[in-house]
């Protein structure tokens, strides 16, 4: 198992037991070759880590990932609804809303394991360099969210 799943299964089992109410009613995984054939008209790559992520799950209904200070921190939308919202103008891929902006990725001219995670209300400020990502890649963002949750366990 990947340090991805690894960290994506640790919150969902972190969510299961300690909020069991929890309103996210999560989609199946895609095969790699359903995300490569809806993705394929894209004018950029994705990054092997956004082939895994929409493998393990296809996103949810209702926020998915729950903040260490219990607000909701995103709605992982699926990749049908994700790709409807994309610009072919701009590089930009959607992985989780927020309620005033996204965590996104800058599409690859050329395929990666891995892309920087932005956030912002603002994405074209991130395309234009003025605002750097938040996190180094998806694997690192799960993980360090999974061990704020546990911390706080």
């Amino acid at each position: 198992m990947s340090e991805l799943t690894e960290a994506l299964n640790s919150i969902e089992h972190w969510i299961a037991q300690h909020i069991p109410d929890h309103p996210a009613v999560m989609h199946p995984g895609l095969s790699r070759s359903e995300i490569e054939l809806a993705v394929g008209h894209l004018p950029f790559k994705l990054s092997e880590e956004i082939y895994e992520l929409y493998q393990w799950r296809n996103g949810g209904i209702n926020p998915f990932i729950p903040h260490p200070d219990a607000w909701d921190l995103a709605r992982f939308p699926a990749l049908k609804e994700t790709l409807a919202n994309v610009d072919p103008d701009y590089p930009l891929f959607p992985l989780f809303n927020l309620e005033y902006g996204l965590y996104f990725v800058i599409g690859s001219e050329a395929a990666c394991a891995a892309l920087p995670i932005y956030c912002s209300d603002a994405p074209e400020e991130c395309l234009e360099g003025e605002q750097a990502p938040q996190y180094e890649s998806l694997t690192a963002m799960m993980q360090a969210l999974a061990q704020e949750l546990t911390a706080r366990s």
